[in-house]
């Protein structure tokens, strides 16, 4: 049975301010900033160390950078499509979501910052989304039982990943 794709609103960085779910962390890993944005954009990702995610599927040729896409299978059994509209090498890279595989999102962004510090790395990321009805009267429940666990070990779960693959 062939997939059926939900359209998703492209949205940009004023979601991060607007969105009616939104969430942030901060890690600080002990490695090199280089090593830290290589992780992040390796072939599987943060499929790596994420509980919430089955599979990440880069579907653009490298070398990366705005406009580059990819798909993402949760562990939730659903499918997103990621277009970049942000890609600075290195530092920072942000992504909207186009399509879905279930008509939960209105709109998505996700934005990743890595910066050097004296110690290694620090790895700023936020989510930000407005979802369609009914799913919108969930948003506590999906928030505090789905959204920040998986925050949680998609950002906490670096470092001990990185330390396992050096």
């Amino acid at each position: 049975m062939p997939t059926r794709w939900h359209p998703v609103e492209e949205a940009d960085d004023s979601l991060l301010t607007t969105a009616s779910l939104y969430l942030t962390r901060s890690v600080d890993v002990p490695y090199p900033a280089e090593e830290t944005w290589a992780a992040l954009t390796d072939d599987s990702g943060p499929a790596h160390w994420t509980k919430g995610v089955k599979r990440l599927t880069w579907t653009s040729p490298r070398p990366f950078g705005v406009g580059t896409t990819r798909e993402v299978e949760t562990r939730g059994g659903f499918v997103l499509r990621e277009r970049f509209y942000r890609w600075d090498e290195g530092h920072r890279k942000t992504f909207t979501v186009v399509g879905s595989t279930h008509n939960v999102f209105k709109r998505l962004v996700e934005d990743y910052v890595v910066e050097s510090t004296p110690e290694g790395s620090r790895l700023t990321w936020q989510w930000a989304g407005d979802l369609h009805r009914p799913w919108s009267y969930l948003k506590p429940v999906l928030k505090r039982l789905v959204l920040e666990p998986t925050a949680e070990s998609h950002i906490g779960g670096l470092p001990a990943h990185m330390a396992a693959n050096r």
